[in-house]
Parts: structure tokens; C-alpha cells; sequence
């Protein structure tokens, strides 16, 4: 061991597997300091005389238990990325997932193997160097990716993302495609394909923790849509796609991206499936029936959004005409009243004319690809 040795933080309110972790770790390689609770971590993470490289906390723990000091930690921009592990005898996915909420990186059950969490230690401080490396990457990619998303709302990115994805030629670049779009709906998201003979995990902020991919396993188990608070897992066939924010306080908006992930997975699962048979050599028939159907279903929802939209102002004309009656207004009051509805349904009827341009380029692109499956054929 030397003073470029890691330096870990060993947190746990009882004194004998203080020592006992602290024992492992040193004849790891590792320097160790310990605290009794999470309070007396927070006054030695402040001290700032021995910076600390990685956490590694007990849960249950009086005072301050080790959820809240991860709470803190990632909370603190000075220390946020500290990579930080728990080590308990809790193994459910419900205490791994309050943890990942909590913004830990890794949760190791008790009793520790010490070759085990020196390769799991030395892994998050790797992964911790690089994902700092990355930082600026993403979010210059972000900004160019909200440069190209000019179509109409929802759909309009989706019926962009369809178009770009097609010339994606690896996993990583459809998973960095994908996250333009849930970036452009304000989402945090990660993805996990499982392929035929290995699983690819990618994060919209970079790599993800062990214990996030973790999770996503153990929720393909689960149901084909599981919603845990502000997550939400949409589990197909191939892959697993987790959002961490969704927006829970807006039922309207958290419906309307439920419908349009769902419409978005259908385009993800067409060109995943699509790159797992032109990496075998095989045709490409079916993959291109399944993205006229996801052509289709867009269309379709946009129709649909117009008919209700155009319902919708109608009614309201309908309930001012009526309310006319108990409002005693003026007839130049009214009269105002009626040119203002009068003038936001000839401003909607304009917004849907552009939709036609939108259904325009569905019979274009799904034309071109009746092509492609005759010639195929």
C-alpha cells in the first residue's frame, strides 16, 4: 500500500465489522478510514484533510442510516460523484432499488468476499474517471440532438428518430439515437439489450452503474411495463428501456408519454431487430413490414389527436354559446367572445393543414418500402 492507494471510507455502526472490513481492505491494497454512522461520515467526508475515493456504507445504522448519507453525498456537487457501495444482508430487488434511488453505485451483500469488492471498487473508480471524461461528450451531443428534433411535438421526433435510426450500425449508436428523442421530452433514461449472446447496457449520462444494470435484469422478471414511483421499465423482447423521471404530478403529460414511448419502443425494437439480422446475413423482410406498422400507428395517433383537438374547441363553442344565456352580456360582448373562438379554430385548422405535410411523408416512406418489399420479394 502508498499514498496513491485508493482511500475508502468504511461506514457501519458496529465496531467488529469495522474492523473486520477494514482488515480485508488494507491487505487489498487499500487505505481505510471508518466512521460509526452516517453523521460521523459526513464530518469526516467535510474535513476535506483525506480525500475520500469511495464510500462503502451499512443501511441500517442509528442517527443517520446509510440511505440518507447516500442522499447527501450525491447530493453535495464537491463529493456527487464519489462512488458509493452498500454492503447488507438486505438481497431483495426492493432494497436494491431503494437504493439506486438513493443514487448509490454498487450494493454488495454480506458476507463480503474480498476479491469480489476489490474488482467491484476498482471498477467504479475506473468508471468514475471515465464517465468525468465523457461529461462534456454528452452534453455537446445533447445540444447538436435538439438542433435536428424540428418536428411537430411527440411525433414528429419519433418520425425523425425513425428516419435517423436507420442508419444506425451499432447498438450504442440506436441507444444514443433513442435518448435524443427522451432528452427532447425531458427524460433521464437507460437502456439494456439482451442479445443472443451478450447483454449491452447504455446510459443517456454515460455508463451505468453496476447496481442500475442490476435492477434492469431483475426487472425484466417483473411485468412488461413496471412503474415504481417517478421510474417506469418498458420490458420487450430484446431490451429493457428504464426512465427515471417521469413526470408524476402531470397525469396528462405522464399519459401522453406513456402512449408515445410506446409508439418509440416499437421503432427502437423495428431497427434493433433489424441490426440483429444484418449482423447474421439475414433478410430484412420482416423488420421493414414492422416499421410500416409503426408508420401506420404514428399516423394513426395524429389523426387521432386531430379529432379530439378539433372536438374539443367545438365543445367549448358550443359552451359559450350556451352559457350566453346566463351570462347577460352585452351582444358586442358576445360578439367579441365568438370572434376570439372563431379565431383559435382557424389557427387550429392551419396547425392540422400542416399535419397533412406530416401524413404526406408516412405515404412517401411507407410507398418506398412497399418497393422494397416487392423487389424483395
Amino acid at each position: 500500500m502508498n499514498e496513491t492507494s485508493p482511500t475508502i471510507l468504511v461506514v457501519d455502526d458496529e465496531a467488529e465489522m469495522r474492523e473486520v472490513h477494514q482488515l480485508l481492505l488494507l491487505d487489498a491494497g487499500f487505505q481505510v478510514v471508518s466512521a460509526v454512522n452516517g453523521k460521523n461520515a459526513i464530518e469526516i467526508i467535510e474535513n476535506k484533510d483525506k480525500p475520500i475515493d469511495i464510500i462503502l456504507s451499512d443501511v441500517v445504522m442509528p442517527e443517520m442510516d446509510g440511505y440518507a448519507l447516500c442522499k447527501y453525498v450525491k447530493s453535495q456537487e464537491d463529493v456527487s460523484d464519489t462512488p458509493f457501495i452498500f454492503i447488507s444482508s438486505l438481497d431483495t430487488l426492493e432494497e436494491k432499488i431503494k437504493g439506486l434511488e438513493c443514487g448509490a453505485d454498487e450494493y454488495v451483500t454480506k458476507p463480503l468476499q474480498v476479491q469480489e469488492l476489490s474488482f467491484k471498487i476498482r471498477n467504479l473508480i475506473e468508471l468514475q474517471s471515465r464517465n468525468k471524461n465523457l461529461k462534456k461528450e454528452v452534453m455537446d451531443s445533447q445540444s447538436a440532438a435538439m438542433e435536428i428534433m424540428n418536428f411537430y411535438g411527440d411525433l414528429g421526433q419519433i418520425l425523425e428518430f425513425y428516419k435517423v435510426s436507420i442508419g444506425a450500425n451499432s447498438f450504442e449508436e440506436l441507444a444514443r439515437l433513442l435518448f435524443d428523442v427522451t432528452g427532447g421530452y425531458g427524460l433521464s433514461c437507460s437502456i439494456q439489450f439482451h442479445l443472443p449472446d451478450e447483454v449491452l447496457s447504455f446510459g443517456d449520462k454515460g455508463e451505468i452503474s453496476p447496481l442500475e444494470a442490476n435492477v434492469m435484469t431483475l426487472a425484466r422478471k417483473k411485468d412488461r411495463v413496471l412503474s415504481i414511483g417517478a421510474r417506469l421499465v418498458i420490458n420487450y423482447q430484446a431490451f429493457t428501456l428504464l426512465i427515471k423521471n417521469m413526470p408524476v404530478d402531470n397525469v396528462e403529460r405522464t399519459g401522453t408519454l406513456r402512449d408515445s414511448l410506446g409508439v418509440l419502443c416499437n421503432a427502437v425494437e423495428a431497427r434493433l431487430n433489424s441490426l440483429l439480422t444484418e449482423k447474421n446475413d439475414a433478410k430484412k423482410t420482416e423488420i421493414t413490414e414492422a416499421v410500416q406498422e409503426v408508420l401506420e400507428q404514428t399516423k394513426m395517433t395524429f389523426a387521432d389527436i386531430e379529432r379530439r383537438s378539433i372536438k374539443a374547441i367545438e365543445g367549448l363553442a358550443e359552451e359559450i354559446e350556451t352559457a350566453f344565456f346566463s351570462l347577460d352580456l352585452r351582444e358586442e360582448q358576445e360578439n367579441h367572445i365568438r370572434e376570439i373562438v372563431k379565431s383559435c379554430m382557424a389557427n387550429t385548422n392551419k396547425a392540422f393543414e400542416k399535419g397533412i405535410d406530416l401524413n404526406e411523408m408516412f405515404d412517401d416512406i411507407n410507398q418506398n418500402l412497399t418497393e422494397i418489399l416487392n423487389i424483395k420479394k
